[in-house]
């Protein structure tokens, strides 16, 4: 039975979670506007995979580097051009994408030499391929200049024009260097969520742990509050009991040490339980996160840990290595 590659599966479902969600947030009293920020990551990313099939991690760089380019865009409509009428806000959000991938199928036949060329040498080459982010970063401090000329909604609308057309001439010109930074950034997110993946078993271990001790002071702080006479706790600024749900929360808060203020620990038992759970978390993280640091440690530097799969990879690829 052939085996199914799943190697991509994990980037690719982060990846369509993430632009989901920043499209219903970017665009949650316009739905118009989500429904193009999905057509422009779905259509990209489908053309993009069309123009170089050979390299799958390509299309999911893009795609996330769509996301950022999603918060980008929105934070400088908001801070430098929030009288630009919404149909030119859509028009211009597509402008850098169409740009693009006219540059790529373009230059389509030296992006894929390219590509073949780069793959193995990830690392020395990716700073290299900034460059192009400086001339679009220098459009993209112009337009905090704008706001300061009081310009009228017509003439912001047509600088707004303006800029996004350079952008998208810019984008279009060094669009062979964008690709390049796209698979260098692909092939580390591979290789991130292969590291993750490695460290699921360490971090589930470590979560269990850190939920224990939540419920476990949670429940102190219930009985000490409940079987006791005194106060123990300001509530919302109100003296009563906790309830089980407010002790888990106030565990929650207090183990993270970020102490919102909603919920006050008044005597001086529930003050000393807090403290103590305070160094508990504490050593937990220094613990837990050393432990897992070294369980990917050993992982990578043993075979035996790797897994099977991989393990009998690497002995059939030394078998073909042998002269026969």
């Amino acid at each position: 039975m052939k085996r199914v590659d799943m190697s991509g599966l994990g980037p690719a479902i982060f990846t369509g979670a993430l632009i989901l969600l920043l499209a219903a947030a970017a665009g949650a009293n316009d739905w118009l506007f989500v429904l193009v920020i999905l057509a422009a990551v779905v259509g990209g990313v489908v053309l993009l995979q069309l123009l170089f099939p050979k390299n799958r991690f390509l299309a999911i760089a893009l795609a996330n580097f769509l996301a950022l380019y999603v918060c980008l865009y929105w934070y400088f409509m908001e801070a430098n051009f929030p009288a630009v009428p919404p149909g030119v806000v859509k028009f211009g959000f597509l402008v850098p994408i169409v740009a693009f991938l006219a540059g790529a199928w373009w230059q389509r036949q030296e992006i894929t030499e390219a590509l073949a060329r780069s793959e193995p040498q990830v690392r020395p080459k990716i700073r290299r391929n900034f460059r192009w982010l400086l001339p679009v970063a220098g459009v993209g401090a112009l337009t905090f200049v704008l706001p300061d000329l009081g310009l009228d909604e017509k003439v912001a609308t047509a600088a707004f024009m303006a800029l996004i057309g350079a952008t998208g001439i810019i984008v279009l010109w060094l669009s062979r260097d964008i690709c390049m930074f796209l698979l260098y950034t692909g092939l580390l997110f591979e290789e991130f969520f292969d590291r993750l993946s490695a460290l699921m078993i360490p971090a589930f271990v470590f979560f269990t742990f850190y939920s224990l001790i939540v419920v476990v002071f949670a429940s102190f702080y219930r009985i000490v509050d409940v079987y006791s006479s005194a106060d123990h706790f300001l509530v919302g600024g109100e003296l009563r009991d906790i309830g089980f749900l407010e002790s888990l929360y106030f565990s929650v808060i207090t183990l993270s040490t970020v102490g919102y203020g909603d919920i006050t620990p008044l005597s001086p038992l529930v003050r000393l339980i807090a403290a103590v759970q305070v160094i508990s978390g504490l050593m937990l993280l220094l613990f837990g996160f050393s432990e897992i640091m070294s369980y990917a440690r050993e992982r990578r530097e043993s075979p035996t840990l790797r897994g099977n799969g991989q393990t009998q990879e690497t002995a059939s690829e030394r078998q073909h290595q042998k002269p026969s």
